[in-house]
C-alpha cells in the first residue's frame, strides 16, 4: 500500500473528537484507508495507511492505537506540523502518539462512535 500527500485524501469521517483525542479515517482514490491522528513527537498530525481487518480490531477494542500504528502496512508515515508535511520511516523513527497507549473505549469514555 503506498502512502499518499494528506491534501490528496478524502474525508470517510472522524472516529473520535473529544477533549482526549481527534481521530479521522481517509481513503484515497484507490480505496485504501488511512488514519489521521494527534503526534505528540514528532509533534503534529500523523497520517498513516491501515487496513479493514486492521480498523475492525481497533473499533472492536482489540488493540491499542499504538498497536494500529505499529501494525501499519506501510514502512512510511507523513507527519504534518505547521502546514509541512514530513515523511518518516516507522523503522527508524521513534513516533510517540497522543493517547496511543490506550484503546477505543478507553478513548471514547462515554462518547458513542459512529461505525459505519
Amino acid at each position: 500500500m503506498e502512502t499518499d500527500k494528506p491534501d490528496e485524501l478524502k474525508l470517510v469521517g472522524k472516529l473520535i473528537s473529544n477533549s482526549l483525542i481527534h481521530l479521522e479515517l481517509y481513503e484515497n482514490s484507490k480505496y485504501n484507508l488511512f488514519m489521521a491522528a494527534v503526534c505528540n513527537q514528532p509533534e503534529g498530525t500523523i497520517y498513516f495507511a491501515t487496513t479493514t481487518s486492521l480498523l475492525c480490531l481497533f473499533l472492536e477494542n482489540k488493540i491499542k492505537l499504538e498497536d494500529l500504528l505499529e501494525r501499519c502496512p506501510s514502512f512510511f508515515v507523513e507527519i504534518v506540523s505547521q502546514n509541512k508535511p514530513t515523511l518518516y520511516s516507522l523503522k527508524d523513527s521513534t513516533i510517540e502518539l497522543k493517547e496511543g497507549d490506550k484503546t477505543i473505549k478507553q478513548l471514547t469514555t462515554d462518547d458513542p462512535i459512529e461505525i459505519w
